[in-house]
């Protein structure tokens, strides 16, 4: 089982160490952390390395914002043999380390690292000069292993967490998914709503996203829902409602809401955790001029929903 720490505390035993930001934990993250586990047959224990908040919002105010939660991103690493996963603080101390003072005071003092494993396009320590040229010549002057990966394509294109955040905000949820290695999804509580999908025959349940999750598009996505361990087919609308939200009362939540239509009628659900996995984008979200219109298109995505899951 794996260990998440914020510190050097409680590291025992000779290492190897994976440097990364690991956002996402993609399809080329999988090939460093695979690597990573080769190196327990040389008897060492396995680390990940990633730091909090990343280098890039730092440097260069990259927006503040995940594909994983942490909670997410325990559950997709307890499927590695990895031992740790220490996320440091990026102080601007820790900016200011040169390459070589990162190695040593970090990597091989701290950490007991042997071995470093990293993908080609690697950067540490005071302007990204513990590139992977550097660490080839560490290992030349037989201060350190390395195991460098390169970087894994699709169709020509590098995956990275920055391209699977593009075709998510663009809504191209299937090229998203084939960059990942598996389908991108929100977890919540399922909250009290206003009923009103009753009143037309749609009931459904809604929660926030988490606030730092990376948003795809507004509008209408067929999905699959978790609840209590039970699967369901479902119809989520990604957005703020526009059609039947007024301005909330004082108390309420705003912002971007999931609401989802479940096939199957689970009955009620309110307080229980909910994970809803996306497949496919139907349509953006737009405001009706009555909610006949509204009941009509739903009717409509309902259907479309159905023949794409083939129900």
């Amino acid at each position: 089982m794996i260990t998440f720490i914020n510190s050097y505390n409680g590291i025992e035993g000779d290492t190897a160490v994976a440097i990364g930001k690991f956002d996402g934990l993609h399809i080329g993250h999988e090939q460093i952390l695979k690597t990573l586990e080769e190196c327990k047959k040389e008897g060492l224990k396995t680390v990940i390395l990633s730091f909090d908040p990343s280098p890039d919002v730092v440097f260069w105010r990259a927006e503040d914002t995940e594909l994983l939660s942490r909670s997410e991103m325990e559950e997709h690493l307890e499927k590695y043999e990895i031992d740790y996963h220490v996320i440091l603080s990026f102080t601007p101390e820790l900016a200011r380390m040169s390459c070589e003072e990162f190695l040593e005071e970090i990597l091989i003092k701290s950490l007991h690292g042997k071995t470093v494993v990293a993908g080609e396009d690697v950067s540490f320590g005071y302007k990204g000069r513990g590139d992977a040229e550097f660490l080839k010549q560490m290992e030349k002057n037989n201060i350190i292993k390395s195991r460098i990966i390169r970087k894994k394509t699709v169709d020509g294109i590098p995956v990275s967490s920055t391209q699977i955040r593009e075709y998510i905000k663009s809504g191209q949820i299937e090229k998203a998914t084939e960059f990942l290695g598996y389908r991108y999804s929100f977890t919540g509580i399922i909250e009290e709503g206003k009923h009103l999908g009753r009143t037309y025959g749609i009931p459904t349940v809604n929660f926030f996203p988490e606030k730092k999750k990376v948003l795809p598009p507004n509008g209408v996505y067929f999905s699959r829902a978790r609840i209590k361990g039970n699967t369901y087919y479902a119809m989520t609308n990604i957005g703020v409602r526009p059609s039947v939200e007024n301005e909330p009362h004082s108390g309420e939540k705003k912002g971007v809401n999931l609401e989802s239509y479940l096939f199957g009628n689970p009955g009620e659900l309110y307080g229980e955790t909910c994970t809803v996995t996306l497949y496919h984008y139907h349509r953006p979200e737009r405001k009706f001029d009555s909610l006949d219109l509204l009941v009509a298109q739903l009717k409509e995505d309902k259907k479309a929903c159905m023949d794409y899951f083939i129900l």
